[in-house]
């Protein structure tokens, strides 16, 4: 398993962009014989590119050093894994719907200026990180998303990322010592 790992992450975003293709596309194979499913091919993708994606980032973590000392409960692989094992029962409670017709099929053409949205503030979240943190950026984040995805309920839009917000400084900062950047602005502001 470590000399896939070192393969997996000796490889440059472009490599790892080409194997997320294959796999979608093996995956497209796959659907094409179940007339069942072919309505739901755009939902069953996405969720095949989130379980690669996962897959991909537990399989790296076999790469990463173990620490010499042995008072440590957790470690850089401990989160990707755990998300990993969550992704797996997630994605499947997500297909369930699709294999008894019961989920909403796929639109027949969707729309591009969303998903440029979507990308558009995933790559500014990432970069206000630096700026404002974490926290912030990703509650930032959560309301730009949900209102691009017609989400105009207001106590949605509030508390969807101030639990996200909650979960994460329990989760990261308190349960598994792991220090999410709180940015510049803030950074100056608490010392």
């Amino acid at each position: 398993m470590a000399q896939i790992s070192r393969f997996f992450a000796g490889q440059g975003l472009l490599m790892q962009l080409l194997f997320l293709g294959i796999i979608l596309a093996l995956g497209w194979l796959l659907i094409r014989p179940f007339r069942k499913l072919r309505p739901y091919t755009g939902q069953i993708l996405v969720l095949v590119a989130i379980l690669w994606i996962g897959l991909l980032f537990y399989i790296i973590t076999f790469s990463f050093p173990v620490p010499r000392f042995s008072g440590v409960a957790t470690t850089g692989a401990t989160v990707p894994r755990f998300w990993f094992y969550v992704l797996i029962p997630v994605t499947l409670l997500a297909f369930i719907p699709m294999l008894k017709g019961e989920e909403v099929p796929d639109r027949k053409r969707g729309s591009l200026r969303r998903v440029g949205i979507v990308m558009g503030a995933l790559v500014l979240s990432l970069f206000a990180f630096r700026y404002i943190g974490y926290y912030l950026s990703s509650a930032i984040f959560l309301v730009v998303i949900m209102w691009v995805l017609d989400s105009r309920n207001k106590i949605e839009l509030v508390a969807v990322p101030v639990c996200w917000v909650i979960f994460s400084y329990f989760f990261f900062a308190r349960l598994l010592y792991v220090r999410l950047p709180v940015g510049m602005l803030f950074a100056g502001l608490l010392g």
